[in-house]
């Protein structure tokens, strides 16, 4: 007790408040966490279960009071111990992972002075992969009046009144690596499972396992387990079970998402939404599904909505208990959105949507693929080739912006350029087919015969029975003057009756090279049962109406692959000749 009273007289007579944590092998986050509460804490109270990294030494640095407890299982048996040794009035329990706002730390202060309540929820945000949550916790609370329950995503259970505050911890420990992060839903879900075998119908600790079902990627252990979930009787009173509840819900149906059950997903989406109709999270899951179906205006208006109400929440925050994992999904939102006007034809207001997603966020590979994709249906390849190239200089382009970028070079006729993207993507990748085939394509068009059959000897050994690697080759012999090969192979080819209905467009282009149209008309048309809207394909039929005569065949062939896409060069140019033929006149 002396020590709380002398520290209370050097804190102006405010109470006082001590830092309790528990920490196994946390030398990756603990210094930021340490470094973020030394001038908001009174002291550092630390129970270690067993570290054998550097924790124990960064915590010393710190002059926290360490203390060695055994783990047993139990994260709430962990946190009582650190409780028990807190000297200070009130207690901040903050995980290692975890850092708090320096600028709220004076508003921290004014409110520990404040006898009317025991206990203060504040607001954490995790950052995620795809962005950041936001969910409320009793962090902050007076000793004495409170201890913890639960041995894994453990409760508070506190005395008399507590208040809300938009005080912000961030919590980093839901960003590691894919192996980290299993490890880590290995350990939480053990846990889980013993407690939920304890208490079957523990709405909280269902909820808690389901969600790490979903973060494992065991989808039908979430619809499993949500399905009986859901199916618990919840009082409208008990906000906490409604809660948890909700959480239910938005896992469930992303588990149907990503088992494409879309109308199952729908129908509990809908349901969840009925009763919550202003959640972030089920408008912004609503709007997904919507999208994956195509219903391109009704998604447009679950994503409109989601961003009405995010611009309300950013301007009054509003006290929940649940997680809102859409948090900061504004940019996905708006990335959304372009895509619904694009698949809409609405192509001004896509792109004013995909640079709005990219202004909220220019880290995201995604979003300048698909600019970068519709400026390249517009023919405003300048364009897209400047925001692939800002992908690249930020350091955020994937392999398939890089192969994106290299398309765009090869429409442009910027052969040298495009032969090195390619490159470049083979040698981060040595077995990126794509790029090998577009590649090749490329040396045989600039007529780099030698590197081009050098080419495919080295990816062929891996892929040893690609027959578009194999349609190449023999373009390759064609150049040589060996076209009996060609015809020798689309003859053996066909013969075998191929399931991958792909290759008849590259038998079919094979035929164009050794000018027999009309079995490259009828392969390509083969082709097209099942790829029906290949514009390529098209004016490639198209091309070879032409070259046999067929002019009238090969001015609809274009125009139809103009309609599908206005955007497609080759049709335009060879439309445009066959007009001059004829004096602008259509046949």
């Amino acid at each position: 007790m002396n020590v709380t009273n002398k520290q209370t007289i050097s804190n102006n007579g405010r109470p006082t408040l001590s830092a309790c944590m528990i920490v196994k092998n946390e030398e990756k986050f603990l210094a930021q966490c340490l470094q973020s509460i030394r001038h908001a804490v009174d002291e550092i109270i630390i129970v270690d279960t067993g570290s054998t990294d550097k924790t124990i030494e960064i915590a010393q640095s710190f002059a926290a009071k360490v203390y060695h407890h055994p783990w047993k299982n139990s994260f709430s048996e962990a946190r009582n111990h650190s409780l028990n040794y807190a000297t200070c009035d009130w207690i901040l329990q903050i995980d290692a992972d975890e850092a708090i706002e320096q600028t709220d730390i004076p508003f921290l202060h004014k409110l520990i002075t404040d006898n009317s309540y025991n206990a203060i929820f504040v607001a954490i945000y995790s950052d995620l992969p795809g962005g950041r949550s936001k969910h409320y916790y009793t962090r902050v609370f007076r000793r004495g009046k409170a201890h913890f329950e639960g041995i894994v995503h453990n409760q508070l259970i506190f005395e008399g009144r507590a208040i809300h505050s938009e005080i912000r911890f961030y919590h980093y420990g839901y960003n590691l690596s894919d192996s980290e992060m299993q490890k880590k839903y290995k350990r939480t879900g053990d846990l889980l499972r013993q407690q939920l075998a304890e208490n079957p119908n523990n709405i909280f600790v269902m909820a808690n396992l389901i969600r790490n079902y979903r973060n494992e990627y065991n989808f039908d252990k979430v619809i499993e387990l949500g399905e009986k979930g859901l199916r618990l009787s919840v009082l409208q009173t008990d906000f906490d079970a409604k809660s948890q509840r909700q959480r239910i819900y938005i896992d469930l149906v992303y588990a149907l998402i990503n088992t494409n059950q879309l109308n199952r997903a729908e129908e509990i989406c809908q349901e969840a939404i009925n009763g919550n109709p202003d959640s972030l999270d089920l408008l912004f899951i609503m709007g997904e599904i919507l999208l994956k179906k195509a219903a391109f205006n009704d998604a447009l208006h679950y994503f409109k909505k989601y961003l009405i109400m995010k611009d309300r929440e950013n301007k009054n925050p509003s006290f929940n208990l649940s997680i809102v994992d859409s948090y900061y999904y504004e940019h996905k939102a708006y990335d959304n959105i372009g895509v619904c006007y694009e698949g809409l034809g609405h192509k001004n207001e896509a792109e004013i949507a995909y640079k709005k997603a990219m202004e909220l966020n220019n880290k995201v590979s995604l979003y300048y693929s698909n600019l970068t994709q519709l400026y390249t249906s517009q023919n405003r390849l300048d364009e897209a080739e400047n925001i692939a190239n800002t992908a690249v200089k930020l350091g955020i382009a994937d392999n398939s912006m890089r192969l994106l970028l290299g398309k765009i070079q090869v429409m442009q006729k910027k052969h040298h350029e495009a032969i090195n993207t390619f490159k470049w993507l083979i040698q981060k990748d040595n077995k990126n087919i794509n790029a090998y085939i577009l590649l090749i394509n490329l040396l045989i068009q600039t007529d780099k015969l030698k590197e081009a059959e050098e080419t495919i000897k080295i990816i062929i050994s891996s892929y040893p029975d690609h027959l578009g690697l194999k349609c190449l080759m023999e373009r390759i012999k064609c150049k040589y003057g060996n076209r009996e090969s060609a015809i020798s192979f689309i003859q053996m080819t066909l013969k075998s009756n191929p399931s991958n209905n792909s290759i008849y467009h590259d038998l079919g282009n094979l035929c164009i090279e050794i000018e027999e149209y009309d079995t490259a008309i009828e392969l390509l048309e083969k082709y097209l049962k099942t790829s029906p809207s290949d514009t390529t394909a098209i004016t490639n039929i198209a091309t070879c109406y032409a070259r046999l005569g067929k002019l009238e065949s090969a001015i609809i062939g274009f125009q139809t692959a103009l309609t599908l896409d206005p955007g497609c060069n080759q049709a335009a140019r060879n439309l445009t000749t066959l007009k001059k033929q004829f004096n602008g006149q259509l046949i």
